[in-house]
């Protein structure tokens, strides 16, 4: 080595170490400097957003020591992010400076560090305007932090603060998770095209997506809500913990308790509870309830505990038809879509999350002891559905009906092992409609087929969509005894697929798109002409019913690459759909001389009559309440 080299690389070394040292020591600076204000902004965002009460509640954090492995099932589920503060971590979209067009203006998703905001017409401006009945205009654009979030599961809604901070409102715009876009808020919803209501979380959604929400509006209308826990957490299916936590502080009475029975009167626990009373703990969220006292609910909140009795503070809503409630009267004079809103003409609940309306009008649970935790538990299950082990199938049938299991194909008249045999997909069809999807009813009934041209689908026709109700009407009287349905011409004829498709109503015509890429139906009906159905139903008046159809649509032989944006613009979504029914065409020529399909015996679509039905199309408004 030449003489001085190792002084020269020891200078630089340690020169290197002193450049090193300085940058460690003025990012130290920088973050001491951004601390401040990182402590301000977390202290403003829950400044902004529902403050915490008492009342006996202690927060999920108090449970976690002693029920780790419960608390982390719990984590680990959409139950608790269904409602959180709007941190980055929270968040699902991008909020990277997206911008946004809407019905009355752009808006915009974007980022200051570490927080997220949203410029967007305001919406105390479009609140008041709508109240005064005023048509939607281009208003005044401001900049608002986004302070809290709905959802993780499917999509994702944002939340931003009042000028006052009393109350929060909705940005017009949803995050769709799996398709990884933005979609308005209207257009999530199976609701009447042109809308732009203006959403309160403290009005709508703090009973359910939190725990032991209070209003808090006085006279006025001013609001100081209020709740135990954002999300849905422990104490909303096990009551307030503070007594509970109390009583378990001395070891000794732990352990006590575990070498008793392992019942602990100082906490609910539903698993405990006897049926009814179980399922009302999950019914005051998964019911259609209209509070006794709207106004003292505004004010104060629900009294309902976990382990109460649902009514009389929750009357459950029920068809008239099925149950004699003098109270709605009153209800249905103020608002005329409170039970065409939620509930097919039949009585069976048509909207997701209402799954308790749709079990008591089983005989299960009229007549036996089915429960929600009968098929469902919050600890240990998947979290997509909360399905006990063996409950995704017959399995959930079987211990009640164990000679039918045993024997399914003799009793559905189905093959073993196909979709028509299994228990769920013909007593618990998928007639409920919620996320832009349909959902399995919870009204655990036998397949029949529904009077009235708005009636709800029936089980059969969901997978066989290529063969009429008069087909069906023929099996069900041949297998079952079933008296004859009171069909027109058209249904005796007609596949019932088509007609849902092309004539029903905007609940019927979702249901059908979804089914139309649903594989067992498919299997049941073939892959080769749905085409026919979907094209029209992807330029649909109704923004659900288009995305529920493009959706489909991509789960067709040659569909698969399909790009179609639902809320696009028309003539783009009318070039897709022509793509769509283009690849149908080949395939019904494969099916010569199928009248229920219109196809001739040259394999040609008979346009005429698609034109007819169409012109027949059931418009009437459908704005259902999910």
């Amino acid at each position: 080595m030449p003489r001085g080299s190792a002084g020269i690389s020891g200078f630089v070394g340690a020169a290197l170490v002193a450049a090193a040292a300085a940058a460690a020591i003025l990012g130290a600076q920088a973050r001491t400097r951004r601390w401040p204000e990182a402590r301000r902004s977390a202290a403003e965002l829950a400044s902004m957003t529902p403050a915490r009460r008492g009342d006996g509640f202690v927060g999920s954090g108090a449970c976690a020591a002693c029920h780790p492995s419960e608390h982390r099932s719990w984590a680990g589920s959409f139950h608790r992010t269904m409602t959180q503060l709007a941190t980055p971590a929270a968040a699902l979209a991008p909020f990277a400076g997206e911008t946004l067009r809407g019905v009355d203006g752009e808006y915009r998703a974007f980022r200051r560090g570490e927080e997220l905001w949203v410029a967007m017409v305001d919406p105390e401006w479009k609140r008041a305007r709508a109240r005064g009945g005023d048509a939607l205009v281009a208003g005044p654009v401001i900049e608002r932090r986004v302070v809290m979030t709905t959802g993780s599961h499917h999509l994702q809604v944002y939340w931003v603060a009042t000028a006052t901070g009393e109350e929060l409102l909705a940005f017009p715009f949803t995050y769709l998770i799996e398709d990884g876009r933005w979609a308005p808020n209207e257009s999530t919803l199976l609701r009447p095209p042109g809308g732009d209501a203006v959403y309160t979380w403290n009005q709508v959604c703090i009973q359910c997506h939190a725990v032991a929400g209070v209003p808090g509006y006085d006279e006025g209308g001013a609001a100081a809500s209020r709740t135990a826990e954002l999300g849905i957490a422990c104490e909303a299916c096990h009551g307030p913990g503070a007594a509970h936590v109390a009583a378990n502080q001395a070891p000794w009475r732990r352990y006590a308790r575990h070498l008793a029975d392992g019942t602990d009167p100082s906490i609910v626990n539903p698993a405990r509870l006897d049926p009814r009373r179980a399922s009302e703990v999950c019914g005051l969220c998964h019911s259609a309830a209209v509070f006794a006292d709207e106004a003292r609910w505004l004010r104060e909140g629900a009294a309902f505990r976990a382990g109460d009795r649902l009514e009389p503070e929750h009357g459950l809503l029920r068809h008239p038809l099925l149950a004699d409630q003098p109270w709605v009267d009153a209800l249905l004079a103020a608002d005329p879509g409170l039970i065409d809103g939620r509930l097919w003409p039949d009585g069976t609940i048509r909207v997701a999350g209402r799954e308790l309306t749709g079990m008591i009008e089983s005989g299960c649970y009229q007549r036996g002891e089915l429960s929600c935790l009968s098929c469902h538990q919050l600890h240990g299950a998947d979290p997509d559905d909360q399905l006990a082990r063996g409950m995704d199938g017959d399995g959930a049938c079987a211990g009640c009906h164990a000679a039918i299991a045993a024997a399914p194909a003799e009793h559905s008249r189905h093959p073993r092992g196909s979709a028509g045999s299994g228990c769920l997909e013909c007593h618990m069809p998928r007639t409920t409609y919620g996320l832009l999807g349909a959902i399995r009813s919870h009204r655990i009934d036998s397949p029949e087929l529904s009077a009235g041209a708005e009636g709800r689908p029936n089980a059969c026709n969901l997978c066989h969509l290529d063969k009429s109700l008069g087909w069906t009407a023929q099996r069900l009287v041949e297998w079952f005894g079933q008296a004859p349905a009171g069909l027109d011409e058209e249904e005796q004829t007609i596949a019932a697929g088509v007609l849902w498709a092309l004539r029903g109503d905007a609940n019927q015509r979702a249901l059908a798109a979804w089914h139309l890429g649903w594989a067992p139906a498919q299997a049941a009906s073939g892959a080769d002409w749905q085409g026919l159905l979907l094209a029209p139903l992807m330029e649909d008046p109704y923004d659900a019913v288009r995305y529920i159809a493009g959706r489909s649509a991509r789960a067709l032989p040659g569909s698969e690459a399909l790009r179609f944006d639902y809320v696009g613009p028309p003539a783009a979504r009318a070039a897709a759909a022509a793509r769509v029914r283009t690849i149908a065409e080949v395939g019904l020529a494969r099916r010569r001389g199928d009248a229920a399909l219109l196809v001739d015996e040259a394999g040609s679509v008979d346009a005429a009559a698609v034109r007819r039905l169409m012109q027949r199309r059931n418009d009437r408004p459908i704005d259902l309440r999910e």
